[in-house]
């Protein structure tokens, strides 16, 4: 769909600017006289021509320039006779799968994209107190498999994004606390101790100079 958006776009607006050169050439060598560029008329189409080609040449520069569509169902196998498609909701289910195999992964969401190379697959995950480079690579190679042994099928990437890492003993979270909390009262201690020694060293300053004016 953005393709054929891309090319419609991109045609009209080589179509007018096509328009726009030829008035421009043709008046150059004297085939249009400059005087009658004053009527309003061809004023107007002059202005609308020019607002038409920056708007088609702006849109055909946006879809040039977004790479990637979302899609709800990928083609899995095509043959002469027909194609095979899975919906997004069958790829969500075994990217699950996957998921509930690794200890300490939680499922999130899917997304199926489609670009000029073919279907990328985007997964959210979230991180139980697990190292997540190590999670990541197995997650990847579990649903390359799942997906090549059920379809003969390989997405051109898939991609992890950790929306969450979270420590599964609530005693390391208390702990960590506990310690940020110490150094807060230390430090703020640590702090009315300073002050404390800056105002006593201020009043033995104001009583030595009290005592030399009184002399």
């Amino acid at each position: 769909m953005k393709k054929n958006l891309e090319k419609i776009f991109a045609s009209a607006s080589i179509v007018v600017a096509i328009i726009l050169i030829m008035i421009l050439l043709v008046t150059a060598f004297g085939g249009i006289d400059f005087d009658e560029f004053q009527s309003d008329l061809v004023r107007g189409l002059l202005i609308t021509l020019g607002i038409l080609y920056l708007v088609l040449a702006g849109f055909a520069l946006v879809l040039m320039f977004i790479r990637t569509d979302v899609v709800k169902e990928v083609v899995v196998k095509s043959e002469k006779g027909g194609a095979v498609k899975v919906s997004v909701k069958v790829v969500k289910n075994f990217v699950k799968q996957a998921c509930g195999q690794i200890e300490g992964v939680k499922f999130k969401k899917v997304t199926l994209v489609q670009d000029d190379y073919g279907v990328r697959l985007k997964v959210s995950i979230k991180v139980l107190d697990e190292n997540t480079t190590r999670v990541e690579a197995y997650l990847r190679a579990l649903i390359e498999e799942i997906f090549y042994s059920e379809f003969g099928f390989k997405f051109i990437s898939i991609e992890t994004k950790v929306m969450v890492v979270t420590p599964k003993n609530q005693e390391e979270l208390d702990n960590l606390k506990a310690i940020s909390d110490q150094k807060a009262e230390e430090a703020l201690a640590l702090e009315a101790e300073n002050a404390e020694e800056e105002e006593i060293a201020e009043e033995e300053v104001v009583e030595e100079t009290e005592a030399v004016e009184e002399e």
